[in-house]
C-alpha cells in the first residue's frame, strides 16, 4: 500500500515537470510565431519588398550609350565619342561617364516625365535635350557629395521636352574605382510613377532616415546602460551594433560626408566589418553562457578583415582595390552570419531553461532572416535586403525585451528611491535655507562696506575742503571769490560722488551721461567751446564705485586745470579703446591753448591726478597733442570680474 502510494506521488510529480516543460516550450513557440507572423505579414511586405499594384507604362528606349568624359559639364557631353551601352558590369576607373539614354515622345505629358536613376555613380547630374537639368552637390574629384547614392523621383518639366526624339545625358561621377554598372534610367509619366512608387520613395529614403535616427538613440541609450550595468557585456555588444548599423545606413545619407576616395571606402568597410562582427559576438554575450573563446576568434577574424581592406584602399590603392575589398566583405560577412545563425542554435541545443521567450523569438527571426540571405546568396548570388531594411526593427525590439526583463530591478528598488528622494528633498531644504542666509549676510556685508566708502569719501574730500573754509571764514580771511570757488569744489565733489554711484545701478555709459551733462555748463559758462566724441564700438566696461569715482575725479581736475591755465577757447573729452591695449579705456582731456609742460611743474595739479591714477591701477599721460593744445590721458584696464554694462 505505502509502495502504491510512493509511486502514486512520483508519477504526479513526474507529470508536473512534464508539464512545466511543455509549458515553457509552448511560450516559446507561441513567441516564435507571434513575432515571424508579425514580420511576415506585416512589416516584410509593406516595409521590405512591397510592390505597388499599380506599375507606370515605362517609355521606351530605343539605345543607351556610354562615353567617358574629361570634365562633368554639357560641353564636355557635345564632344562626346559615345558608345552602345549594354548594361554590363565592369570596373570603372575614378573619373566622369556619361549616359545617353535616347527616346521618343509622341506627345509631352503634362506634368513631365519621371526619371528612375539605375547606375551606381557617387554622383549624377542630368542634361535633358543639351540643357543642365539638375546638378545637385559637387563634382569636384576630392570634394564629392554623394547624391548618386539616394535614389528619388526625378521629375523633368514638361519645358525640357519635346515631342520626337529626345535625350538624357547622366554626367557619372565615380571617385572610387569600382565595379559597376552605368546604365541609363529608366522613364515613365510623372504622376503615374509617383502613384506607383511613392511608398517606395519613402521606404528608401525618409523612412531609412527616422530609422538612422532611431537606432543611433538606441545606442546612445543602451550605451549609458552599459556604463551603469554590473555585467557590461550584452548592453556593450548592443550598444556597438546599434551604432555600427546606424553609422554604415548614415554613410548613404550623408551627402556630403568629408572623407573620399580611398579612405572614404576603407571606412565604409570597416564599419561594415564591425557590425557584422558585433551580431555573432552580441548573442554569445546574450546567451549567458559565453564560450570563453568565441568572442576572441569573432575580433580577430573581424581585425584581419579591416587588414585586408585596408591593404588593398589605403597601401596598394589600385584600379581594383575596391573590388577586393568588396569581395572580402561578402565572403567575411557570410561568415558572421553563419556565426551568428549557428551560436543562437547552439544555444538552444544546449540551454533547456531559458525563459526570454521574447528575446529568443527575435533571435530566431533573426537566425531566419540570415538563413534566408545566405540561400540567396550562395545559391542565386543575388544580395536580398531582409537584413539591411530589417535591422533596426530588431535591434529595437531586442533594446525593448532587455529592458523590460531588467524593469523588475527598477521595482524593487522603488522603497529605496522614495527614501532617497525624502532625504534628498530634507537636504535640499536645509541647503535653501542656508543659502538665503548666506545671501543675507553678503548683503547686509556689501551694504556696510558700501556704507563705509561712501562715509570716507565724504570726510576726504567734501569734509576736509568744508573745514577749510569753515576755519578761514571764522578767521575772516576768506574772499566772495574764493568762497565761491571753494563751494564750486564741494558742488563738484558731490556731483562726482552720485555719478560714480549711477555706475551701480546703471551702467558706466549711464554715469558718463550724467558726468558730461554736468560738466558741459561749466565749461560753457567758463567762455569755452565744448566737444565729448564717444568712439567706444562695444559696451562700457563696468568698474567699482571707488575706481569709477578717482576716474570722474582725473577727469575733474584735468578739465579745471584746462580751464585756469591753458588760455584756450576748447576743450575736449574722448573716449576711445586703447590702440595697444583694446580692452582697456582710454580718456582723454584735451584744450587748444598752450600745452603742458613736459617736467610736471606749473600748478596744474598733475601730482594729484597721477596719484589717483595709481590708486586704481590706471596709467597717466600728460602733455601737448599734435594741434599743441594740453592732453591728459588715462589708460585704464578692464575690471577682471565685473560683468560689461551696456553703452547706453
Amino acid at each position: 500500500m505505502v509502495e502504491a502510494v510512493h509511486e502514486e506521488q512520483s508519477r504526479s510529480g513526474t507529470d508536473i515537470l512534464s508539464k512545466l516543460r511543455q509549458s515553457r516550450i509552448a511560450r516559446l513557440l507561441l513567441a516564435v510565431l507571434a513575432i515571424q507572423a508579425a514580420y511576415w505579414l506585416v512589416f516584410y511586405p509593406n516595409f521590405v519588398r512591397y510592390r505597388s499594384p499599380e506599375r507606370p507604362e515605362f517609355i521606351e528606349v530605343t539605345s543607351v550609350e556610354l562615353a567617358s568624359i574629361a570634365t562633368p559639364d554639357a560641353a564636355a557631353i557635345e564632344e562626346a565619342k559615345w558608345q552602345p551601352y549594354a548594361n554590363e558590369l565592369k570596373t570603372f576607373d575614378k573619373g566622369y561617364y556619361a549616359t545617353r539614354t535616347t527616346f521618343d515622345l509622341a506627345e509631352v505629358p503634362p506634368h513631365g516625365i519621371a526619371v528612375l536613376d539605375m547606375a551606381s555613380g557617387d554622383n549624377i547630374w542630368y542634361v535633358v535635350n543639351g540643357k543642365l537639368h539638375s546638378s545637385a552637390g559637387s563634382m569636384e574629384q576630392g570634394k564629392f557629395t554623394y547624391h548618386g547614392l539616394q535614389k528619388r523621383i526625378t521629375q523633368v518639366s514638361p519645358a525640357f521636352l519635346k515631342p520626337g526624339t529626345n535625350t538624357i545625358d547622366s554626367i557619372i561621377g565615380i571617385e572610387l574605382a569600382r565595379e559597376a554598372t552605368l546604365q541609363g534610367p529608366q522613364l515613365a509619366e510623372y504622376k503615374a510613377t509617383e502613384r506607383a512608387f511613392g511608398w517606395t520613395d519613402f521606404l528608401f529614403n525618409d523612412f531609412r532616415n527616422a530609422m538612422i535616427a532611431v537606432t543611433l538613440a538606441i545606442a546612445l541609450m543602451v550605451g549609458v546602460a552599459a556604463l551603469r550595468a554590473r555585467d557590461r557585456s550584452t548592453p556593450f555588444w548592443l550598444f556597438l551594433l546599434a551604432l555600427s548599423w546606424g553609422m554604415h545606413a548614415l554613410f548613404y545619407r550623408w551627402v556630403d560626408l568629408p572623407i573620399h576616395g580611398a579612405e572614404r571606402g576603407f571606412l565604409y568597410a570597416a564599419i561594415l566589418f564591425v557590425m557584422s562582427a558585433s551580431w555573432p559576438c552580441f548573442v554569445d554575450a546574450w546567451s549567458g553562457r559565453p564560450v570563453r573563446w568565441f568572442k576572441p576568434v569573432m575580433l580577430a577574424i573581424c581585425a584581419l578583415a579591416i587588414g585586408y581592406a585596408g591593404y588593398w584602399l589605403l597601401v596598394d590603392r589600385g584600379i581594383d582595390a575596391f573590388t577586393h575589398t568588396e569581395w572580402a566583405m561578402d565572403r567575411f560577412g557570410l561568415f558572421f552570419v553563419s556565426a551568428t545563425v549557428g551560436r543562437i542554435v547552439w544555444h538552444f541545443i544546449t540551454v533547456h531553461d531559458d525563459k526570454r521567450y521574447w528575446e529568443a523569438a527575435i533571435l530566431v527571426l533573426l537566425a531566419s532572416l540570415m538563413g534566408y540571405f545566405l540561400f540567396n546568396t550562395l545559391v542565386y548570388e543575388r544580395n536580398i535586403g531582409v537584413l539591411p531594411s530589417s535591422q533596426p526593427l530588431l535591434l529595437l525590439a531586442i533594446v525593448v525585451a532587455f529592458f523590460s526583463r531588467n524593469f523588475t530591478l527598477f521595482k524593487s528598488q522603488a522603497d529605496l528611491a522614495r527614501t532617497l528622494q525624502d532625504k534628498l528633498d530634507l537636504r535640499e531644504a536645509e541647503l535653501a535655507t542656508a543659502h538665503e542666509r548666506e545671501k543675507r549676510f553678503v548683503r547686509e556685508q556689501a551694504f556696510d562696506e558700501e556704507r563705509q566708502r561712501i562715509m570716507r569719501d565724504m570726510h576726504d574730500g567734501l569734509g576736509s575742503q568744508l573745514m577749510s573754509m569753515l576755519l578761514a571764514a571764522r578767521r575772516g580771511k576768506v574772499e566772495p571769490d574764493r568762497m565761491a570757488e571753494g563751494l564750486q569744489t564741494v558742488i563738484d565733489e558731490m556731483r562726482l560722488m552720485i555719478d560714480s554711484m549711477d555706475s551701480v545701478g546703471e551702467s558706466l555709459g549711464s554715469a558718463m551721461a550724467s558726468f558730461r551733462n554736468r560738466l558741459q555748463p561749466r565749461i560753457e559758462d567758463a567762455g569755452f567751446a565744448f566737444h565729448w566724441e564717444n568712439r567706444i564700438d562695444r559696451p562700457f566696461p563696468s568698474y567699482p564705485p571707488r575706481k569709477t569715482l578717482q576716474l570722474f575725479r582725473i577727469m575733474q581736475e584735468a578739465v579745471t586745470n584746462a580751464l585756469k591755465h591753458s588760455q584756450g577757447s576748447a576743450i575736449t573729452v574722448l573716449l576711445d579703446n586703447c590702440s595697444d591695449r583694446p580692452d582697456w579705456l582710454c580718456v582723454a582731456i584735451r584744450d587748444d591753448g598752450s600745452g603742458i609742460r613736459q617736467d610736471g611743474r606749473g600748478g596744474h595739479g598733475l601730482e594729484n591726478m597721477r596719484v589717483r591714477a595709481k590708486a586704481i591701477g590706471a596709467e597717466i599721460e600728460y602733455g601737448s597733442h599734435d594741434n599743441g593744445g594740453g592732453e591728459v590721458r588715462v589708460a585704464i584696464p578692464p575690471t577682471a570680474d565685473a560683468q560689461p554694462g551696456s553703452a547706453g
